[in-house]
């Protein structure tokens, strides 16, 4: 342990260090959204142990933190009876945390105490478990939730064209919704059908895109898209008075768009999910999809292949010929006794 951090350690405050470890990370080049992430993550779990549970004041000394108070951010975590409490973009409702987000606060947590470990702080988070990412089958987006949601739509106002072009986007192609926000006019090119994207890490990439996609790119830009209020302003999406569209202000745009199609589950990575398995559903192969997701991992990408034979299962059960025969001549087999003998 470095001796100056054993030294300070108890007399540092918590946010300091908090600061320190989002300093970092944007140094490494992780992402706006990933930083803002850890940071609602990290500075949840320092109001949790907060003396007044929270006060403006009330900035916790590291030395002063104890695995109790680990133990017990965790237990509240699998407790919580309110799902999406102060949230920006979506309205309370009761109901407990998704296991997926559970998993993602302790994997910040236990990352932030990884950093102190290696700077020479003392980590709390040394006992902390990461549970295993559970399985889970998406329901992706149907036809008909689409043709509620583009239905809901008018293409010819300035606000319509461009969600219209931001929707077809998030359909043809899964990007995530910090990469359309951070997408750059320059960088697209309609005639290839394709846009320059930053992903995580700082990683580019080349995502393509459908004719249908293009022409509604075509539109907006041509028919809709405001003058920039500052000529440095080349963001492909940008607000009503100029300004770039920033990941918060996209969420809201989806969010009234959930409310006006009556798709109540929808938000931005429904229609990355919704796409990945549609790619596949349409052949697709899962190495192409790995590039135009920016995953890092293969493993990433294959768990859209267990989604896509559930999803034709579904629609399998739905479409199969021999129950849906209307022929006489066909034995039900409801609750009849088996006539083989053993």
């Amino acid at each position: 342990m470095n001796p100056y951090a054993r030294g300070v350690m108890y007399k540092t405050k918590f946010q300091t260090l908090i600061d320190y470890y989002l300093g970092d990370m944007a140094r490494r080049g992780c992402t706006d959204d990933s930083i803002l992430t850890n940071r609602r993550t990290i500075e949840k779990f320092a109001r949790f142990v907060s003396p007044g549970n929270g006060g403006v004041d009330e900035d916790p000394i590291m030395g002063d933190i104890t695995d109790d108070h680990v133990e017990g951010y965790v237990h509240q975590l699998y407790n919580r009876r309110v799902r999406w409490r102060n949230h920006p973009h979506r309205d309370p409702r009761p109901g407990k945390l998704s296991p997926f987000t559970i998993r993602k606060e302790i994997r910040i947590l236990r990352g932030f105490g990884t950093w102190l470990d290696k700077e020479g702080f003392e980590n709390p988070f040394s006992d902390l478990v990461v549970p295993k990412e559970p399985k889970r089958l998406v329901k992706i987006l149907s036809d008909e939730d689409i043709a509620k949601i583009l239905g809901s739509i008018n293409p010819g106002t300035p606000t319509g064209s461009r969600l219209y072009a931001i929707v077809l986007f998030l359909l043809d192609s899964g990007p995530r919704i910090g990469e359309v926000a951070a997408a750059r006019l320059p960088d697209l090119d309609l005639e290839a059908r394709r846009i320059r994207v930053i992903g995580k890490g700082n990683k580019e990439r080349i995502v393509p895109f459908g004719s249908r996609t293009g022409k509604a790119f075509l539109q907006y830009i041509h028919l809709h898209r405001p003058a920039p209020m500052l000529p440095e302003y080349d963001q492909f999406f940008l607000s009503m008075d100029g300004m770039p569209m920033t990941r918060g202000s996209l969420s809201s745009v989806l969010y009234r768009l959930k409310k006006s199609s009556g798709v109540d589950r929808l938000h931005a990575h429904l229609f990355r999910h919704s796409f990945a398995v549609r790619y596949l559903m349409n052949g697709g192969d899962v190495m192409t999809l790995q590039r135009i997701l920016g995953h890092e991992s293969l493993e990433v990408t294959r768990r859209y292949l267990s989604l896509t034979s559930a999803q034709i299962q579904m629609k399998y059960d739905s479409h199969s010929p021999v129950d849906r025969l209307a022929v006489s001549g066909l034995r039900r087999f409801g609750n009849m006794r088996s006539s083989v003998t053993p």
